[in-house]
């Protein structure tokens, strides 16, 4: 199965430490799919004065992350003006990295629910493929507080293929968003056993 993941917590060489659980997630679903990471960095003029967040913008544009070929493309972003615009430019910004570079996916997840799994509905719809959205927090406990952002993320979760939660709460957060309960799935954060493991308080 050819899987394309869509993200942006992903690290880079820039930020190398950025979401190491997506890391570690993606390379180990490498070990059964053939897997593709389009790990997107924002982009505006004057990006690293406007943005809360670290950009990456001198990432290279291609690297190799735990045997995992990513891909950096950059997506137009206009920040503070028109969230809602977001997704769609998210999407079009994306379509250059599909036409043209090798077979279709069989299946697109969106690694975060807006504005990546907003893209990721429109891009498999484009391609006649299936899309997955994996919701991770933020993007459900607090995005739908914006009345602007409210529609286009209840759209991409309501058209998703499936929905992936990391955790019960945030499945009925998706659900409460208009997601049918019987395409969402609560598969949690995996826990490291060589390096967590109980011991003693002392």
């Amino acid at each position: 199965m050819r899987v394309l993941l869509i993200t942006k917590i992903f690290p880079n060489a820039v930020h190398p430490d950025e979401a190491p659980y997506n890391r570690r997630q993606f390379a180990a679903l490498s070990r059964y799919c053939d897997v593709r990471v389009l790990a997107t960095i924002p982009w505006f003029p004057g990006m690293g004065r406007l943005s809360k967040w670290p950009v990456g913008s001198s990432a290279p544009r291609e690297e190799v992350i735990d045997g995992l070929p990513v891909r950096h493309p950059r997506y137009l972003y206009v920040p503070r003006v028109a969230p809602a615009l977001n997704g769609p430019l998210y999407a079009a910004s994306m379509l250059p990295e599909l036409v043209g570079r090798g077979p279709s996916p069989d299946v697109i997840v969106g690694a975060f629910a807006y504005p990546d799994g907003f893209a990721a509905v429109c891009l498999g719809r484009l391609l006649g493929v299936p899309a997955v959205i994996k919701v991770h927090g933020s993007d459900i406990d607090v995005i739908p507080r914006d009345r602007r952002l409210r529609r286009p993320l209840s759209w991409g979760l309501t058209r998703a293929a499936r929905v992936v939660a990391v955790s019960r709460k945030l499945a009925d957060g998706v659900v409460a968003l208009g997601a049918p309960r019987d395409r969402v799935d609560v598969v949690m954060n995996g826990v490291d056993a060589a390096l967590f493991r109980p011991r003693s308080r002392a």
